[in-house]
């Protein structure tokens, strides 16, 4: 009985340590601005959400989703127009200072609907979001993020042109349990 106490005590010494030196998942959400310079459209009302899972010390999966509106008055109508976004892939990152800086790549598709005189055209396209960020810790498990992306939509068969948006981001990121 005694060596195995002596040998559990020993695992949990060594393992305890090892579980601290990388975050296990976070969660995320906040504030999105985006920007279609193209068609010179902000979508100033928007969120952003989700989640990463730590893969190792520098890279993790990553799943984000987000949203932006707009509602304005043009020729006698009420113009609404949204966009949302589910993208998924890869973040790195490093840790200088208090500051924790990474950089993504992340896929998806992207579907904008505008509605105007009681009519709704809407189209999904796919679309490539490359993006960087900082984190700033709060306290032990929360950080202030901010994160600019740029966010390239492939055209449609239907004649839509391709185009970009620029994403401007402010959230906060909680680390879940196990993670540093």
């Amino acid at each position: 009985m005694r060596p195995a106490a002596i040998a559990l005590v020993a695992l949990t010494c060594i393992c305890a340590p090892a579980a601290a030196q990388t975050p296990a998942a976070e969660i995320f959400g906040g504030y999105s601005f985006v920007h279609d310079p193209k068609n010179d459209v902000s979508l100033s009302a928007g969120w952003i959400a989700g989640g990463a899972l730590r893969l190792s010390d520098w890279l993790s999966a990553v799943a984000d989703a987000s949203g932006g509106y707009r509602t304005e008055d043009a020729f006698g109508a009420r113009v609404r127009l949204s966009a949302h976004a589910l993208l998924f892939g890869a973040r790195a990152g490093a840790r200088i200072g208090r500051l924790a800086e990474f950089a993504q790549l992340l896929a998806g598709v992207v579907r904008g609907s505008g509605t105007a005189f009681g009519f709704t055209e809407a189209t999904s396209a796919f679309a490539l979001q490359p993006g960087a960020g900082v984190d700033y810790p709060i306290a032990r498990r929360l950080a202030a993020r901010g994160q600019i992306d740029v966010r390239f939509i492939r055209n449609k068969p239907n004649g839509n042109e391709a185009g970009y948006e620029y994403r401007f981001a402010a959230a906060l990121v909680y680390r879940l349990r196990g993670s540093n």
